[in-house]
């Protein structure tokens, strides 16, 4: 589909406004976890130990925080482990800063980039390999890059569905429907899980 951001803005007002919206809830939300974890050690460093000690209390309940698994800062370990910081971090960062992707190789590669975590992570927990904080970081890093470039493309797969359902174009295309539903899927579990790491 050739489509971007500024088409869809310049073709409806609405889009203006949810296509950043969608954007802005999980890089505010997951950016304030990597934020919060970087300020921890840092306030834990210079005796704001209230502030430091809510930090880690609050992403005790997001992540495991052993500290031979976290990057160090001052001496103390961060309050997320190197995994979920570099996914959480990265993933912030190439929603803000990545252009969406149109390639549909490339939205395949995103997905094959997914994989280095998943398989790292279940290794480990299997026991069948060491894991050390580089690998972490570094398959940390991938899924985050990966996971925003399919967020983007879900963004506006999902808007331009909704303009097709809505300019008096009946969406009835099987793969068009199909779109739908995995795009809208995928919003809404980054979306939730965005939202419920805060209330849990």
């Amino acid at each position: 589909m050739g489509y971007s951001p500024d088409e869809l803005a310049a073709s409806n007002e609405p889009y203006r406004i949810i296509y950043p919206l969608l954007l802005a809830i999980p890089v505010c939300l997951l950016g304030n976890l990597a934020l919060m974890s970087v300020l921890a050690p840092i306030g834990e460093e210079y005796s704001f130990l209230s502030i430091s000690n809510f930090f880690y209390g609050f992403l005790s309940n997001v992540c495991h925080q052993y500290p031979t698994r976290c990057l160090w800062i001052l001496n103390r370990p961060m309050g997320l482990c190197s995994r979920c910081f570099s996914v959480y971090a990265s993933l912030s960062i190439c929603l803000l800063c990545l252009p969406p992707v149109r390639e549909r190789r490339l939205i395949v590669l995103s997905f094959l980039l997914l994989i280095p975590l998943v398989a790292d992570g279940l290794l480990q927990y299997a026991n069948f390999a060491a894991s050390d904080n580089l690998r972490r970081v570094l398959t940390g890093v991938l899924f985050g890059v990966a996971a925003s470039v399919i967020y983007k493309r879900s963004a506006l797969t999902l808007l331009h569905s909704l303009r097709l359902a809505t300019g008096g174009s009946p969406v009835r295309h099987f793969h068009i429907n199909l779109n739908f539903a995995f795009s809208s899927g995928i919003l809404l579990l980054t979306i939730f899980y965005s939202v419920v790491v805060y209330i849990v």
